[in-house]
């Protein structure tokens, strides 16, 4: 199962590698294309805006060269006109009326001419202060003030700066007629319309563009449309409002500039008509080469896309050789993480990264595998028992670190399984130890057991022979009044039972020897208990259940020393009484020569026998019921032995297996410290 899941993550991450190579490669395409075609189309606007502005230019200064050409020509016409001596003859004296007519004939003749030949509106002269004299065509009477004004403080050719004439259009020039250098007359004439406009007309750019003229009032005094002459509109209306433009353009400056009028872009260029107060704009709508802008860009962009398709393949073809050497690789490293170490890593000869890639996973594995090679020999060898191995496989890197903890695990083993072995030998000892004093303790139980069974059968005999003198003193007290014709039969019991109170006073000694032999023998199993626990304690969780038995038998050992030293204190009460009565019953053979006087001393001595004995034989019920406590204890001691025998017997035989199987590993002795 986790096989299938390893490999669907290694496809998972291999469809997501490749993915991720086309997508990111695409979209940076994508991305770059479109900015590529962003400021492609920006500079390239930028740059159509920059070359026609720079065409223009040129354009306007030499079609401005061609309007000043014609003015030129116009007033060269004009010149001549006013040098003609006809136009400054003057009258003879003699003949005044004649010599005026022949003048006016003259001048009549030469205007005609120039009116017929310049291709005049009108001309005609006038004396200075700007009243016809003479003219043709229905010259006017008066000059225009301003345009008169400059003819006199130029007192040269000039030509108007409007072209608005009566109710159309023409260029007004103006030429003082000299005589002996003074001027005498102004000759002026209109030319028509048509010379300007021709020019004008004659420059057409894209399907929109137009030429103009405006004077340095702002007024437009040559357009294609005559009419917004006629109008009298003005650079600022034609340019939309854009003021900077106008001036520039009225400034006599030469320059191109770019604005939107009536919600269309325009581009312009301007240059001043030299000799005039004119300039010449050429105005040309930017969309009319937008189609060329666009359609190159177009291209470009078609170019760009044609190259994005071409960097998708060669993408496309650099992402598979990518990919499939990584795809070999990822497939090895999920091999190798589940465990696979003998699959040969199938190395590439890229001469790049992969090369290096593959060659240094080939060496990864092989290293792993010799590594763990190497720790399954040391850990079977450990299993077999052999602490001695050692890793023999040169550990490099942060591997040196497995090695340094095999190394450690090694020597701890060691360590351990010495530890093992000496406790193992100590445990052996001290259960061969405890076994002994087990068997003391047993041998010992079962001499305390004999003895208080001796001592339960010298009991019941002093009871039997407290029951004897319970009697005896009974048959006294009958007797008491037979006492003198019964005194050799007095005599002889009273020898009775002095032998009695012997024997009494002997099994007395006896019972106080037993019960200090009770003592010394509790005493003995105390002791034998303490060190049985000492050596329980050293054994450790092995003793724990013999430390239990050994503290039960010194408790059994203390309550049976107490019990004996109870014994001995009845004991010793009743020897006491004893003594008493043996001296009571030699006061009575001495006495008994008195007997017959003193029958009623007797009979109250016989019943302070009878009182006596009734409480030594009630001590030694007590006493009784104590020597059979102190024998259940004894039977307890002998039962405690038994099992502390028992278990020091398991313990032993627990030590003997525990160093067999310490046995089993081969150690380094040195090592231990």
């Amino acid at each position: 199962m986790n096989g299938n899941n390893g490999d669907s993550r290694g496809r998972e991450m291999k469809r997501s590698l490749n993915g991720r190579i086309l997508r990111n490669t695409l979209l940076n395409i994508f991305v770059l294309v479109l900015v590529c075609c962003g400021i492609m189309w920006a500079a390239m606007q930028s740059l159509a805006n920059n070359i026609l502005l720079d065409s223009l230019q040129p354009m306007a200064r030499q079609s401005a060269k061609t309007v000043e050409a014609n003015i030129h020509m116009l007033a060269d016409r004009m010149m001549n006109l006013a040098a003609d001596p006809r136009m400054a003859g003057e009258a003879d004296g003699g003949t005044g009326a004649e010599a005026e007519e022949a003048l006016r004939a003259g001048r009549e003749q030469v205007l005609t001419e120039a009116a017929e030949i310049y291709e005049l509106y009108t001309i005609g002269l006038y004396d200075p202060e700007g009243h016809l004299v003479q003219g043709v065509n229905t010259a006017p009477e008066t000059v225009d003030s301003a345009f008169f004004s400059l003819l006199q403080e130029t007192d040269n050719l000039t030509t108007d700066s409007s072209t608005r004439f009566q109710d159309g259009l023409g260029i007004t020039m103006g030429m003082p007629v000299k005589a002996g250098g003074e001027t005498v007359l102004y000759v002026v004439g209109v030319y028509k319309y048509d010379t300007l406009n021709d020019v004008i007309s004659s420059i057409n750019l894209g399907r929109h563009g137009i030429a103009y003229m405006a004077n340095h009032g702002g007024d437009v005094v040559g357009h294609p449309d005559q009419n917004l002459v006629l109008e009298g509109k003005t650079m600022e209306q034609l340019c939309g409002g854009d003021q900077e433009v106008a001036v520039r353009v009225v400034s006599d400056e030469t320059g191109a500039a770019e604005f939107s009028a009536e919600g269309e872009t325009m581009l312009a260029a301007f240059s001043p008509v030299r000799g005039t107060q004119w300039s010449l704009v050429i105005q040309v709508p930017k969309a009319d080469y937008g189609s060329y802008i666009n359609g190159a860009i177009l291209v470009a962009v078609s170019a760009t896309f044609v190259v994005l398709v071409v960097s998708v393949l060669l993408v496309l073809r650099l992402a598979r050789s990518i990919s499939r050497p990584v795809k070999k690789m990822t497939d090895r490293m999920v091999a190798l993480s589940d465990g696979d170490l003998h699959t040969e890593v199938v190395r590439i000869r890229s001469g790049d990264e992969l090369e290096v890639l593959t060659r240094t996973l080939g060496d990864t594995v092989e290293s792993v595998n010799r590594y763990i090679s190497d720790i399954q020999r040391v850990l079977t060898q450990v299993a077999e028992g052999n602490l001695q191995v050692a890793p023999q496989v040169e550990y490099k890197g942060d591997f040196m670190q497995i090695q340094g903890s095999l190394g450690t695990i090694l020597r701890s083993l060691n360590d351990t399984i010495l530890g093992f072995r000496s406790a193992a030998d100590r445990l052996a000892e001290m259960a061969e130890e405890l076994n002994g004093q087990s068997g003391q303790l047993h041998r010992a139980s079962m001499e305390q057991t004999r003895s208080t069974e001796e001592l339960v059968d010298e009991v019941s005999h002093v009871k039997e022979s407290l029951a004897s003198v319970t009697e005896s003193s009974s048959q006294t007290r009958r007797k008491t009044e037979e006492i003198a014709q019964c005194i050799q039969e007095a005599n002889t019991r009273m020898d009775a039972l002095s032998q009695a109170m012997d024997d009494i006073s002997g099994n007395t000694r006896k019972i106080t020897k037993i019960a200090k032999d009770i003592e010394d023998i509790a005493f003995q199993t105390g002791i034998l208990a303490l060190n049985a626990s000492v050596e329980a304690a050293r054994a450790g969780s092995a003793g724990k259940g013999f430390a239990v038995v050994a503290e039960e038998v010194r408790q059994l050992a203390s309550r049976s020393s107490e019990s004996a030293q109870s014994a001995a204190q009845m004991v010793g009460s009743t020897k006491t009484i004893i003594e008493n009565g043996v001296e009571l019953t030699g006061a009575a053979a001495s006495s008994f020569r008195e007997i017959s006087a003193v029958s009623a001393q007797i009979s109250d001595i016989t019943d302070q026998l009878v009182t006596a004995v009734q409480g030594q034989e009630s001590a030694l019920v007590i006493m009784e019921e104590r020597i059979g406590t102190i024998s259940g204890i004894a039977e307890k001691n002998l039962q405690n032995a038994v099992g502390t025998e028992q278990s020091s017997s398991v313990l032993a035989r627990e030590a003997e297996a525990l160093q067999d199987q310490v046995k089993r590993f081969v150690v380094k002795e040195g090592r231990r410290r």
